[in-house]
C-alpha cells in the first residue's frame, strides 16, 4: 500500500549550513562512470546480506536517505515488492534526476529531493531506515538519527551500512577534500553514544575493510519516556513544501 501524498512531503525552504557545498559536490559525482553502472555480482551479494541483517522484507515501508542515482533504490523496490514502499531522498538535484530515470517508474517508489530531516511524515510509519553510504555526510548525526527514531515503528530497524570499512572510507573522504573532507565515520565508542542519544539500541556491528554496518532497534524505554522524540521536530504540517 502506498502512502497518501500528504503523508510524506518536504517541509520548508530551510537548508542546513554546508548543504549547498555538498549538493554541488554530489551533483558533480553524478557525472562519473560509476553512477550509471549496476552493482557487481559480489556487491549484490553483500547488499543482500545487509538487507537480511536489517530484516527488510516484502510489504515493508523503507526510507532511503541519500539515494544517489537509484541503484540501491531499485534493489529495495524488488525486496519490498508491490505491497511495500520505498521513499528515496537526496539533497542533490542531479542525483535525484538520475534516480528518477532509473527508478522513477517503479510503482512502489517515491523520490524526493531535499534534506531527509526536512521531510514531514507521520510518526512511526516506516519499518526500516536504510542508510547506505550516506551516514558520514549527516552534519548533525544525533539530530538526524533522532528524526529516524521518530518515523520508525516500534519494531523498526535503522541500518547504517557501507561497502568499505571505516578506515578506508575515512581515508577516501580525507583525500577527496572539499565538502566531504570532514565527513567521517566516528569510532565505535562514539557511534554507541550517538545511537544511544538518538534513542537506539545497537543490535549488530561489523567493521572490516570489505564492509561496515550497524543495525539498531528502538530503545523502547527512552521512547516511552520521551514520547518518541516527537517534540524536537514539532507537529506535522502536511501542506508545506520544500
Amino acid at each position: 500500500m502506498i502512502c497518501e501524498p500528504t503523508c510524506l512531503k518536504p517541509q520548508s525552504h530551510r537548508h542546513r549550513e554546508g548543504d549547498t557545498g555538498k549538493r554541488a559536490f554530489f551533483d558533480l559525482c553524478c557525472r562519473e562512470d560509476w553512477a550509471f553502472l549496476d552493482y557487481s555480482d559480489e556487491k549484490h551479494r553483500k547488499l543482500d546480506r545487509y538487507l537480511d541483517i536489517a530484516g527488510v522484507k516484502r510489504g515493508h515501508r523503507v526510507l532511503e536517505p541519500g539515494c544517489g542515482t537509484g541503484r540501491f533504490t531499485r534493489k529495495l523496490s524488488e525486496r519490498v515488492g508491490e505491497d511495500g514502499e520505498v521513499v528515496a531522498v537526496d539533497i542533490s538535484p542531479k542525483m535525484i534526476e538520475a534516480c528518477r530515470h532509473r527508478a522513477g517508474r517503479l510503482p512502489n517508489v517515491r523520490i524526493l529531493q531535499g534534506a531527509v530531516e526536512q521531510l514531514v511524515c507521520p510518526p512511526r510509519c516506516f519499518d526500516s531506515v536504510f542508510c547506505l553510504c550516506v551516514f558520514p555526510h549527516f552534519d548533525d548525526k544525533v539530530e538526524t538519527l533522532s528524526f529516524f527514531n521518530r518515523v520508525l515503528k516500534n519494531s523498526g530497524v535503522l541500518m547504517v551500512a557501507h561497502t568499505q570499512g571505516r578506515r578506508i572510507l575515512n581515508e577516501l573522504h580525507g583525500n577527496l577534500g572539499g565538502a566531504v573532507e570532514q565527513d567521517r565515520i566516528p569510532p565505535f565508542s562514539e557511534m554507541q553514544r550517538i545511537f544511544a542519544e538518538a534513542g537506539f539500541r545497537i543490535a549488530a556491528f561489523m567493521d572490516k575493510d570489505e564492509g561496515y554496518y550497524i543495525s539498531a532497534g528502538i530503545d523502547m524505554g527512552k521512547r516511552n519516556r520521551r514520547g518518541g522524540l516527537v517534540s524536537k521536530f514539532g507537529h506535522l504540517d502536511s501542506g508545506s513544501t520544500l
